[in-house]
C-alpha cells in the first residue's frame, strides 16, 4: 500500500465517523532540525544572523519597538492561580476572563521568548523561562476539563504559546523543568485530541473556518515542538496536516479570499495558518506554502489599509476600515510581511511598513470587568522573523478597487498614498469614508441585509463607481473620482442620516472641514447638527451581554444631515 493510502487509513481508524477522509503524504519523520531546539521558526544555525539584523536597516526599529514591549513585560507578574471553567456562566463573565487571561499568559510568555532567542539576553530568558512555567502550572488543570469549542479556542492558544516558549528558550530550563512543561502539553493535547478533535463535528469537513484554523493550527505547532519527545506527537502531527490539506486551506476563507465571519477574522485566520505552516516547514521540510499559494490571499488588507499605524491604542476605522479597535494596522502588517516573503508581492511589504509599531506587543483595549483581564496579541516576533529586506517596498499595477461578494462588501481607493481617499460600502448600506489620515464618515447601516446588493458597477478612466441596492427605493451610490474626491449619494431615505468621524469638524453652512484638510459638502439635504461627544462606541462581548472595560475610552463626533424633500442625501468629499 502506499504511503498515502496508509495516513488514510490511519486517520479513518482515528475518526471512523469522518466520511470524507483526505489522504496526505505522512510528515511523522521530522527531519534533521526536529532533533533539537530551537527548530519551530528558527535554528541554532540561524540565530547569529538573526541577532546581527537588530543594527541594519527596517529591523533596527522592528528590533527597538519588540525590546521595549519586552521590557514591559518583565514589569508583569506571571500569574498563579487557575481559572477555572464555570458552567452557569450567563453573561459570559467567565469565559472572557478565562480567555483574555491566556491570551495575557501566551502573549508576554511568547514575546519574551522571542526577544531571548533574538538577542541572547538573560534578563528575557529568565522570565520567559519564569513564564513558561507559570503558565504550565496554572493551567495545567485544562487537562482534567472537558473540552468543549468554548474552552479550546483559548486553551489551544496557550499550548501553542507554551510550545513555542519551550522551544526559543529551551536552554534556559533545567532537564526536569523541561518534563514539566513537556507533560504539560502532553496531557492537555491528549485531552483535547482524544475528546474533541477527534469527534465527527471537529474533525468532519463543516469546522474549516477561524475557529478550526486557530485550533488546529496551535495543536499542530505543539505537535512539532514535541516531535521526538512525546511518542503521540507524530500522529497529532499527521491528523493536523490532513485537515489543513483537506479543509482549512482549500476552505478556510471565501472563493474572494474574504473571512465570512468578519475581517479580523480573516487576519488572524492568517496568523495561524502562518504559524503552523512556517514551522511545518522548518521542522519537517513540508511546504504548503507553495502547495496553497492561491489560497493565501490578501486582497482584503489590500482592500481595507487605510493610513499609517503609529504606536499607541487603536481606534475602530483609523488604520483598516470596517475593522473594530483591536484589528487594526498592526494585526493585519505581520501576515503582509509573511506573504511579501513567501510570494514575493513588493505592494504587501508597502503596506506592511506602514506599520510604525512593528515588533510591539499588541494592547487591546478591551478588558474584562471582572477579574480585569486584557487582551493582548503577540505578533511582535513573528514579524521580526518574517521580515525580508529583499522585497522591495513598492506600488506596482495593482487594483484600486475590490469586490467581496461572499461578505457584501466594496472597497475604492483614490490612490496607494497612506492617508489617502478611500470608500467602502457593505451590506445595509454601511459605509465608511477615510480621507487625511482618518474616518470623517462611519455611517451604519439603514436598509435589509437579505438580498440586498452592493457592487462595483464601473472601475476605469480613473473613476470609481460602487453601489448598494437594499430595495427599490433604498439605494446608496458613490462615484469615485481619483486620486482624492468622491460624491457620495443616499436615495429612498425617510428618516435623518447619522454618522460618526474620528475628529470634530469646523462647521460653515453645509459644509464640514478637518484639521487635515479633508471637506465633505452637503449637496442635496441639509446638515442638521454636530453634537461634539454625539456617539460612544460599545466595547460589549458576548452577544452584548459583558460590557468590557476600555482604557482609552473616548466619545466621537455625531452629525446629523437631514434628507431633501424626496428622500435624497448627496455630499462630496475632498481629501
Amino acid at each position: 500500500m502506499t504511503p498515502r493510502g496508509v495516513l488514510a487509513l490511519h486517520v479513518l481508524f482515528v475518526v471512523s465517523a469522518w466520511s470524507e477522509v483526505a489522504t496526505a503524504e505522512p510528515v511523522s519523520k521530522p527531519i534533521a532540525s526536529a532533533s533539537g531546539h530551537p527548530r519551530l521558526y528558527l535554528t541554532p544555525a540561524t540565530l547569529p544572523e538573526l541577532r546581527a539584523r537588530r543594527f541594519e536597516g527596517v529591523s533596527v526599529k522592528i528590533w527597538k519597538n519588540l525590546a521595549e514591549s519586552a521590557d514591559w513585560c518583565l514589569t508583569q507578574t506571571p500569574r498563579k492561580e487557575y481559572i477555572a471553567p464555570q458552567p452557569d456562566d450567563p453573561r459570559y463573565e467567565n469565559l472572557y476572563d478565562r480567555f483574555y487571561a491566556m491570551m495575557k499568559d501566551m502573549a508576554i510568555t511568547e514575546h519574551l521568548a522571542f526577544a531571548y532567542a533574538l538577542s541572547g539576553e538573560d534578563k528575557y530568558g529568565d522570565a520567559a523561562r519564569e513564564w513558561t512555567l507559570a503558565s504550565c502550572r496554572s493551567w495545567k488543570n485544562d487537562a482534567e476539563a472537558e473540552p468543549d469549542g468554548g474552552k479550546a479556542y483559548a486553551v489551544m492558544r496557550l499550548l501553542k504559546g507554551v510550545a513555542v516558549s519551550y522551544d526559543l528558550a529551551f536552554d534556559r530550563f533545567t532537564e526536569e523543568e523541561r518534563k514539566e512543561v513537556r507533560g504539560m502539553l502532553v496531557s492537555t493535547s491528549r485531552n483535547y485530541f482524544q475528546k474533541y478533535f477527534t469527534t465527527p463535528s471537529i474533525a468532519g469537513p463543516g469546522f474549516h473556518t477561524h475557529h478550526a484554523v486557530v485550533e488546529f493550527g496551535s495543536f499542530g505547532v505543539v505537535a512539532l515542538a514535541l516531535l521526538g519527545e512525546a511518542t503521540e506527537a507524530a500522529d497529532w502531527l499527521d491528523f493536523t496536516v490532513v485537515k489543513f490539506i483537506d479543509r482549512l486551506l482549500p476552505t478556510g476563507l471565501a472563493e474572494d479570499g474574504a473571512q465570512v465571519e468578519g475581517a479580523t477574522f480573516w487576519a488572524s485566520t492568517m496568523h495561524y495558518r502562518l504559524f503552523f505552516m512556517d514551522a511545518l516547514r522548518w521542522v519537517t521540510g513540508r511546504d504548503l506554502f507553495k502547495e496553497f499559494e492561491s489560497e493565501m490571499n490578501a486582497d482584503l488588507a489590500l482592500a481595507s489599509i487605510a493610513d499609517r499605524k503609529e504606536p499607541g491604542w487603536n481606534e475602530a476605522h483609523r488604520t483598516v476600515v470596517l475593522s473594530p479597535s483591536y484589528g487594526q494596522l498592526d494585526y493585519y502588517s505581520p501576515v503582509l510581511l509573511a506573504l511579501a516573503r513567501e510570494y514575493r508581492r513588493p505592494i504587501y511589504q508597502y503596506l506592511a511598513l506602514w506599520d510604525e509599531s512593528l515588533g510591539c506587543i499588541q494592547k487591546t483595549r478591551y478588558i474584562t470587568p471582572n477579574r480585569r483581564e486584557q487582551l493582548l496579541f503577540e505578533l511582535g516576533g513573528y514579524a521580526y522573523l518574517w521580515y525580508d529586506e529583499s522585497v522591495s517596498p513598492v506600488v506596482g499595477n495593482e487594483p484600486l478597487s475590490y469586490a467581496f461578494p461572499s461578505v457584501g462588501e466594496v472597497y475604492a481607493r483614490g490612490s496607494w498614498e497612506p492617508g489617502g481617499l478611500l470608500v467602502a460600502v457593505k451590506n445595509g448600506g454601511h459605509i465608511v469614508v477615510h480621507a487625511g489620515g482618518e474616518a470623517v464618515l462611519v455611517a451604519p447601516s439603514f436598509g435589509p441585509v437579505d438580498s440586498a446588493t452592493v457592487e462595483i458597477v464601473k472601475d476605469s478612466e480613473g473613476v470609481c463607481h460602487l453601489r448598494y441596492v437594499g430595495s427599490a427605493t433604498q439605494i446608496v451610490s458613490v462615484k469615485l473620482e481619483r486620486p482624492d474626491r468622491a460624491t457620495l449619494e443616499w436615495e429612498g431615505m425617510t428618516e435623518d442620516l447619522s454618522f460618526w468621524c474620528h475628529r470634530s469638524p469646523d462647521r460653515s453652512e453645509n459644509t464640514l472641514r478637518w484639521e487635515s484638510g479633508a471637506e465633505t459638502r452637503i449637496l442635496k439635504g441639509s446638515l442638521k447638527e454636530v453634537q461634539p461627544e454625539g456617539y460612544a462606541p460599545s466595547h460589549a462581548v458576548g452577544n452584548g451581554l459583558l460590557d468590557l472595560i476600555d482604557p482609552a475610552s473616548r466619545k466621537y463626533p455625531l452629525i446629523a444631515i437631514r434628507p431633501s424633500e424626496g428622500g435624497t442625501i448627496r455630499i462630496a468629499v475632498r481629501e
